[in-house]
């Protein structure tokens, strides 16, 4: 790891520049008395990262959580070592001693864990973490319903754990086909209609924007071939995304009549 190598060089520069003082110093950490700490910090920050050449452990979220848990854990032991060892020999052997931690010492330890729960609950609080997809899946369904609570004048007082925003959306199925008829008949009236006796139905994946779903509804509404999507105008656009009821104004931003009527020629 690149810790793994900043240690060796911190190690190789004491050698290296001779001076008496700071080889001992880190002589010190590794032999000394917190000879245990220099050795847990090597073990965490170095040796354990090292299960994560293996794609086995390196894919397991929970192997994972306590290979992080554990760096943290060497990370502190780094920051022990840097200090204490640092200071509890000085240039007088008279003045060496072990350290022994004060109430001050301790205060401050979990002073700074307590500041950093406060600082990420508030993080939480103001930003929540909310997975995208699982909002996407249940944001136009929760919308409809509180949308048709909104024009039946009803309050939306304590609607989150209401059974009429909580469970499965009653969609009436007869108006909707019936308005979904009549709108499939305009469009079809304008872009005209599809005999499968007489003619070929086209790939209309080959125009950008249309991908197998799309291909299948537009299969569904009557649309097979690139003339009948080469006569489309906005009207006709607005008619298919009410229809679809997915990916509004898209068909026109991608010109597909345009697309089409190159695919044609």
């Amino acid at each position: 790891s690149i810790v793994g190598v900043a240690y060796i060089t911190e190690l190789f520069i004491a050698w290296y520049s001779g001076v008496e003082y700071e080889q001992y110093a880190f002589l010190n950490r590794a032999t000394g008395p917190y000879w245990w700490a220099y050795l847990l910090m090597m073990s965490c920050n170095v040796f354990s990262p090292q299960f994560m050449w293996f794609k086995k452990l390196r894919t397991s979220i929970m192997f994972s959580f306590f290979i992080s848990i554990v760096v943290n854990v060497g990370m502190w032991f780094e920051r022990f070592v840097i200090i204490v060892t640092s200071l509890h020999r000085d240039y007088l052997p008279s003045s060496w001693t072990m350290f022994s931690p004060t109430f001050v010492d301790i205060g401050i330890f979990i002073g700074t864990i307590g500041f950093f729960f406060v600082l990420f609950l508030l993080y939480a609080r103001t930003f929540p973490v909310i997975a995208q997809a699982e909002v996407k899946t249940i944001l136009k369904s929760s919308g409809e319903r509180y949308k048709r609570i909104r024009e039946a004048g009803q309050s939306l007082v304590g609607t989150g754990a209401d059974e009429r925003t909580s469970g499965k959306a009653v969609v009436k199925a007869e108006a909707h086909k019936v308005d979904n008829t009549e709108k499939v008949n305009s469009l079809l009236q304008t872009i005209g209609t599809f005999d499968a006796s007489s003619g070929t139905a086209d790939e209309l994946q080959k125009i950008n924007g249309v991908g197998p779903k799309m291909e299948e509804a537009l299969n569904s509404i009557g649309i097979y071939t690139f003339l009948q999507v080469s006569k489309m105008t906005k009207r006709e656009y607005d008619l298919l995304d009410e229809i679809t009821g997915s990916f509004p104004g898209r068909a026109e931003r991608d010109d597909w009549s345009g697309q089409a009527k190159k695919l044609i020629n």
